[in-house]
């Protein structure tokens, strides 16, 4: 009887093991961002080209008179040879929403210890805010 009891409780937790959690099969929900979108950098290097990068004041001009915002980022990298980087700058209404369309990819040689300018301009004037983007070539 005893084995009996087992034998059957056994079989009871592999069935009830084997059914599905999620009948519907719903999709896994997203999580929250614990960076605040007001903390996300301006620059964003990634690729672990960080500790290579230098950056210096950015210049933005506009949007003012009818011209779109244009920014010019300094920007110097920190070792002894020179380094293929890519890069994009993004640009952002009055309500954060990203302007389309998004800008591609630019590449450019980062010469050793020198120091070099990246630059982008949105294409209308509705952009009030920017990101920039660098990561690596290879």
């Amino acid at each position: 009887m005893l084995k009996t009891l087992t034998t059957v409780a056994l079989a009871l937790s592999i069935f009830a093991g084997c059914q599905q959690r999620d009948p519907v099969m719903a999709p896994a929900p997203g999580y929250a961002d614990l960076l605040p979108i007001q903390d996300y950098p301006q620059i964003a290097v990634t690729s672990g080209l960080a500790p290579f990068l230098g950056f210096s004041k950015p210049i933005v001009l506009g949007p003012d008179e009818g011209k779109p915002m244009s920014v010019s980022v300094p920007v110097r990298l920190l070792d002894d040879r020179a380094v293929s980087a890519q890069y994009k700058f993004e640009f952002y209404d009055r309500s954060g929403r990203l302007l389309k369309p998004e800008a591609t990819f630019r590449l450019k040689q980062l010469p050793a210890r020198v120091q070099v300018d990246l630059e982008g301009a949105a294409l209308d004037t509705s952009a009030v805010e920017w990101r920039l983007i660098v990561r690596s070539a290879r």
